[in-house]
Formats: C-alpha cells, structure tokens, sequence
C-alpha cells in the first residue's frame, strides 16, 4: 500500500511538473490602459529608459526594408514593411509630421503586417492609435514565441462604454479637428507585468488601415497609469494553480487510500 502511495505520488509530481514545464506564455501577464481623451504622448514621468518613435523623418510611401530606428547613437531596433503617411484626418500626433500605418490599399503592395523588432527587451510599449477600428491587431513576442495578442476591438468596446465617449471620437488636432468623427483617437498603454518582449507585430485584419504614431517602448516603469482596459494577472498565480492542482491530486489519491484502508479496516 505505502508503494502505491508513493508511486501515485510520483505520478501527480510528474504530471504537475510537465504542467508547470510546457504551459503556454500568458496572455493574461499584460495590463492595457489608455490616456485621457485628447492625450498623444505617453506618461514619460511614469517610464524608465523611454525612447519614442516619431516618424517624421522617415520618407512617405511604402517600404518592404523598412528602417533602423536610431535615438542619438542609440540602436533602439528596426522597422520592417513599413508605409510611413504624411498628416491628414487619419492620423500623425499633433496634426503634424508624419504617422505609421498598416494598408493593404494604400501600400500598393498588399501590405497587411509590419513588424518592430527590438535590440534589447524591453516591458512597455505605448502608441497613439488613431482613426481606430476593430479590426487591428498587435502581438509581442520575446525569443521568437508569442507572449501576448490583442484585437483593438477591446479598446473600442471600452470606450464605447464610457459617459465620456463621444470626446475620444474624430481627429482631435486643429489642422483636421473633429474629421473622421466615426472613428475613435486615444493614446495606448502595453505593460508587460513580470516580462519583457523583444518583437512587436502591428497587423491589419480589415480593408481598414492600422494608424498610430509615436511608438514608445521602455524598459521598466513606476505603475500602470491611465484607464484600465485590462487588468493583468501575474503569470505566479498561474504557476501556483498548477502547484495546487498536482497537489490536491496527491492528496486526493492517497486521501481515497486511506479511506479505503480505514473501511476494510472496520469491516
């Protein structure tokens, strides 16, 4: 019977340890917020080693090559199929220089992926998405596998349900105030909580086009500021639910012995 116990034991570790060993990255280890309406920037107080990408000095049009993004003498990383777009209702911070875009139509090139790859890790990333839809999609990866995956249709959704709605819509800028008013314009927060991600991939589902502008990354940060789009769970709760359920499995096999013993016991 001991035999057994053990064996069964053992049996549960093995199974709690492969759990543990081959679980998937956790989408769940990131925070997303977003700044007040009207906000183009992000919280650079908030951030530590912050680097932002502009875009304005980046030539107009489309480019499979892409560019290096440099910030002094600085590698920060590089741009793959990029179209870089010249202001306009859609897009560009401030009503000025230039905006980042992801568009099978305007590429000319049937361009549906851009993608940022990184010179070191790095557990922030923020960019002011305008003219947004539903139909954008933003992945990070570290080492090549995916560590987090969002539609920005959870973004419009939220802010479809706040009191304050209708000021995060149309092009908040002088040169092109209130034109795209169909559309919502908002700064968004990417915090890795736990990690960090080397890539990051910009993807246009739709006949639409993914608009933004200054591209943030930083390698740490003081707190989650903004409005919480979705809270982070701690990829350690993950592991611990694993180490609970090999447990209570243990437990639960040898509990049944016992029992059982006791019975016969009795009888």
């Amino acid at each position: 019977m001991k035999s057994l116990l053990i064996k069964s034991a053992i049996a549960s570790g093995v199974v709690l340890s492969l759990a543990t060993l081959s679980r998937p990255a956790m989408a769940g280890s990131f925070a997303i917020s977003i700044e007040n309406a009207g906000v183009q920037n992000a919280n650079s107080s908030n951030l530590v080693d912050a680097h932002i990408q502009t875009f304005d000095a980046q030539a107009q049009g489309y480019s499979a090559t892409g560019f290096q993004w440099k910030d002094g003498t600085k590698n920060i990383g590089s741009y793959k199929d990029t179209l870089i777009m010249n202001p306009d209702q859609y897009g560009a911070a401030g009503g000025t220089g230039k905006y980042f875009d992801v568009d099978t139509n305007r590429s000319g090139n049937g361009q549906k992926v851009s993608t940022l790859n990184l010179t070191s890790p790095q557990s922030y990333f923020g960019l002011w998405w305008s003219a947004g839809d539903a139909n954008n999609v933003l992945t990070f990866l570290s080492q090549g596998q995916t560590v987090f995956s969002m539609t920005t249709a959870d973004v419009v959704n939220y802010i479809a349900g706040l009191s304050n709605k209708a000021s995060y819509y149309g092009n908040p800028n002088s040169a092109f105030k209130n034109q795209d008013s169909g559309e919502p314009f908002a700064f968004i927060n990417f915090y890795d909580v736990g990690g960090t991600f080397d890539q990051v991939q910009f993807t246009n589902i739709g006949g639409t086009g993914f608009e933004s502008d200054n591209h943030t990354v930083a390698a740490g940060y003081k707190s989650i500021t903004g409005d919480v789009v979705t809270a982070a769970v701690p990829e350690s709760s993950s592991v611990l639910g694993v180490f609970v359920i090999g447990f209570v499995g243990a437990t639960s096999v040898m509990t049944r012995r016992v029992k059982k013993k006791s019975v016969l016991q009795l009888s």
